[in-house]
């Protein structure tokens, strides 16, 4: 019996060539190192049934992924070349071209399935039509609504549901602003920053996790120039930035409540920002949030000498705290579980359905947890950056080291709790 023929990378595959490897069996070895051993036989197992048991005449629903969770390249003549994620690209330098408006020719070009693939094939199963609705995460997020409103219209449905995970929420909470026919039927966010986050903060001054391990990649650049070049140029980031919730809390959409370094944000951009979330819509009675509880989470921080130091607590789904996921209206569910894992959760899929069909679930608990004010640690931008600032060579790397160095990114936000760094005297 001949082998079968070389696959190329899963990341560079169109979802539905991924699905129709998962029904069949084939490359099983290569897809397992691709998604994880358990994650591949769970998603060989949904890609059966929802070949049985979808129904090509259901309710279509779009799934929004969450920031860095849609692949971004060009596409020329047909032919695909991938930049986000794509490690040996990242590893020629190839970051550079995210930076705006310069690289502003790249475009989406599917969503990072190890995120999301489970979440369309349990929709599938429960008799919806899934769609994937990838976007360039780096833009405005009014343009990414508007192009989401249009998207809507060109699929010909007259109703439409929505599932959106993290910064997708906001992106289809802008567009029921848009929506004047009232397509979009019901609007499911999972871990939406609807009062910001403060990942993006720590982005932009290249403390972030998930930016530390791209940056490790990069033989070229540091996590530093990343931030300065890229990041820093970024509307998306900086539209989802944490909102002052109290009086005591920095105003982060004012450039003066900044560090005052070769880091610090564009004063334009962030007026522009502030300006965005003030115009984002209130709840009306199709929408629902799903919120992540629990988790150590970065839920507050200070201006000090070098930076900023965040407070870690217990409060929040390990991206964004939970007071600012909340979506003051719409009815809200609660489950014990990290913000990349939310697309993932057995409980959580079973909710949504629910939600899709009836409006409501009792799959979730609607009690609010109290909050969690201990601070179970603080941590500085000058600790976080001390982490991750070795090169890595992709090349040299086995299957399961690659998985493991790419895991935080393509689940499609760093999911994990803020690393301890031991303080220096």
């Amino acid at each position: 019996m001949s082998n079968p023929p070389a696959l190329p990378s899963p990341a560079d595959l169109h979802e539905d060539q991924i699905v129709a490897l998962l029904r069949s069996g084939a490359h099983a070895a290569l897809l397992s190192a691709y998604f994880g051993e358990f994650e591949y036989r769970e998603l060989a197992q949904l890609a059966k049934l929802s070949a049985t048991r979808g129904n090509g005449r259901g309710e279509v629903v779009f799934i929004l992924p969450g920031i860095m969770g849609s692949r971004l390249g060009s596409l020329r003549r047909r032919i695909t070349s991938l930049l986000w994620l794509h490690p040996m690209a990242i590893a020629q330098g190839g970051l550079s071209q995210l930076a705006l408006p310069a690289g502003k020719s790249l475009r989406a070009l599917g969503v990072m399935l190890p995120g999301y693939l489970k979440l369309r094939l349990s929709l599938e199963i429960a008799g919806f039509l899934p769609v994937f609705h990838p976007f360039d995460w780096r833009a405005d997020l009014e343009t990414l609504a508007r192009a989401l409103t249009r998207a809507i219209e060109k699929s010909g449905a007259r109703k439409v549901h929505i599932v959106a995970h993290s910064m997708g929420g906001l992106v289809a909470r802008i567009a029921l602003a848009n929506d004047r026919d009232r397509r979009i039927q019901r609007l499911v966010q999972l871990g939406a920053p609807n009062q910001g986050s403060f990942a993006p903060v720590q982005a932009m001054r290249a403390a972030y996790p998930t930016v530390r391990k791209i940056a490790a990649l990069d033989q070229l650049s540091t996590a530093e120039q990343l931030a300065r070049t890229v990041f820093l140029t970024l509307p998306g980031l900086y539209q989802m930035l944490p909102s002052a919730l109290t009086a005591d809390e920095p105003n982060l959409f004012d450039p003066a409540q900044w560090p005052q370094d070769d880091l610090a944000p564009d004063a334009a951009m962030l007026n522009r920002a502030g300006k965005v979330r003030s115009r984002m819509p209130p709840p009306d009675e199709r929408c629902a949030v799903i919120v992540g509880t629990n988790q150590e989470t970065v839920t507050s921080l200070r201006l000090c000498d070098g930076g900023f130091e965040y407070s870690v607590r217990r409060d929040g789904d390990g991206t964004v705290p939970l007071a600012r996921a909340l979506w003051e209206g719409a009815d809200t569910w609660f489950v014990q579980e990290n913000h990349g894992a939310l697309t993932n959760n057995n409980e959580v899929l079973a909710a949504v359905s629910n939600i899709l069909k009836e409006g409501t679930t009792g799959r979730l608990s609607t009690t609010r947890p109290a909050p969690a004010n201990e601070i179970v640690r603080t941590v500085s931008d000058t600790e976080l950056r001390a982490a991750a600032t070795q090169k890595v060579h992709w090349d040299r790397l086995t299957l399961d080291s690659r998985r493991r160095i790419l895991d935080p990114i393509i689940t499609p936000e760093f999911s994990s709790a803020v690393p301890v760094v031991p303080r220096t005297a």
